[in-house]
């Protein structure tokens, strides 16, 4: 029975996931707190925010409605929609280009200081060894961003109900904008910063290239507006594009949107096109991790 025990191995196979997770997380600890702070900001100020729409509804029932939503105070719906905006502006796609630059650097320096190397020689292969570190990142970043987008929707849902936003443009990207969709756009910007630190193999290149390979995508994704088949009600609702703008396309802060199909939605079709919208960025994100993973596959045959 002791000789048993003896035999019996007392580490875990190196090529294992668990023990592969660990190592990343142990790594990227500094970047990860450096994001949480961060989260934690932006949290505060949706929060701080939220608080604010009680003072917009007593301004409301002092001055009545035509003067909230048409005159000039201090809380009246043309600054309190500015304030939620700015709050939307900071999770449209801001945490997915962090999420590029992240990637794409920590993937960059490995190739470039050889620390792969070091896979090549254990028993797990370079595809795992960079695959459960991208889902890592992947994971670290979701899970800070999930909180903050159910904070936004939470406040601007209860705006929305109370009818304390303004008429127009700016209503309709507040509350069709952020959603399921935005954790979407985080896995492609951890997949594109992914590609572009591993075909590049350099810092400063990738610095570049992985937040452009991010916008482009997404911005092709908008403009092909190839969600509307998976959301088929939506498309007889949108017809033309926008004159103005790149190529008929509009932005809020950095994210590529197609305003007039934004702003032919109506709340029942929320979900529909979050989801349609999240499926498609999601495949262009699968797509682009199964091309770095046969770089990968090229580079180290």
């Amino acid at each position: 029975m002791s000789a048993a025990i003896a035999a019996a191995p007392t580490s875990t196979r190196p090529g294992r996931l668990r023990p592969l997770a660990g190592i990343a997380l142990r790594q990227y600890w500094v970047p990860g707190v450096i994001l949480l702070l961060l989260a934690l900001r932006i949290g505060v100020q949706i929060v701080y925010h939220y608080y604010g729409w009680a003072d917009a509804v007593a301004l409301r029932n002092r001055v009545g409605g035509e003067a909230y939503h048409f005159g000039r105070y201090a809380n009246d719906a043309h600054m309190m929609t500015a304030k939620l905006m700015d709050d939307g502006a900071m999770l449209a796609f801001q945490p997915a280009l962090f999420a590029a630059l992240l990637t794409g650097v920590l993937t960059a320096r490995e190739w470039e200081t050889r620390r792969v190397v070091l896979a090549l020689t254990q028993t797990v292969t370079p595809r795992r060894w960079f695959g459960v570190r991208w889902a890592t990142l992947a994971g670290i970043v979701v899970v800070l961003t999930v909180p903050l987008v159910a904070l936004y929707r939470m406040s601007v849902v209860h705006a929305f109900d109370l009818n304390l936003l303004t008429y127009g443009a700016e209503r309709q990207n507040a509350y069709y904008t952020i959603g399921p969709v935005t954790v979407a756009y985080v896995v492609l910007g951890v997949a594109a910063g992914a590609l572009t630190g591993t075909y590049l193999c350099r810092l400063w290149p990738t610095l570049v290239a992985a937040p452009l390979l991010t916008w482009l995508v997404a911005a092709v994704l908008v403009r092909s507006r190839a969600m509307l088949l998976l959301d088929l009600p939506v498309l007889s609702k949108v017809d033309g594009f926008h004159p103005g703008g790149v190529f008929g396309l509009m932005f809020y802060d950095a994210l590529p949107q197609d305003a007039y199909l934004t702003n032919s939605l109506t709340p029942g079709d929320y979900w529909p096109y979050q989801l349609a919208s999240s499926a498609l960025v999601l495949a262009a994100a699968a797509l682009l991790t199964l091309t770095a993973l046969r770089v990968i596959r090229r580079r180290t045959a």
